[in-house]
């Protein structure tokens, strides 16, 4: 057994956290709020992953996420899986706060290829 303490992310001046280092732990599970005081600066880059699927649990608000061209809108009732080599992004929260947990099958750094700088 191991407890993977909180991490803030240090890249973002938000209350955004994950769980456990690359090399640590075999999945990546990160926990995102996009609220008032942050959605400006909340700006999902267009990416897909080579091996990793990705789930979007929605737990409060509504926000809309791109796959692959494609806008659908995510709430609280929502979870969605994007596949392997899919490109997606968070594009914008629409109803406040908009929580959720993002959770990606392989935690490689080198599995994120970022499309749009």
């Amino acid at each position: 057994m191991k407890i993977y303490p909180k991490q803030s992310k240090s890249d973002r001046q938000t209350d955004d956290f994950y769980f456990g280092d690359y090399g640590e732990i075999p999945i990546g599970v990160s926990f995102v709020t996009i609220d008032k005081n942050n959605q400006d600066e909340m700006q999902d880059k267009l990416h897909y992953h080579l091996k990793s699927k990705e789930f979007y649990i929605i737990l409060e608000g509504e926000g809309i996420l791109e796959v692959e061209n494609k806008e659908i809108i995510l709430n609280s009732n929502s979870m969605i899986m994007v596949e392997p080599n899919e490109k997606h992004r968070i594009v914008k929260a629409i109803k406040l706060p908009f929580s959720f947990i993002a959770i990606s099958t392989e935690k490689n750094k080198n599995d994120k290829i970022i499309i749009e700088k």
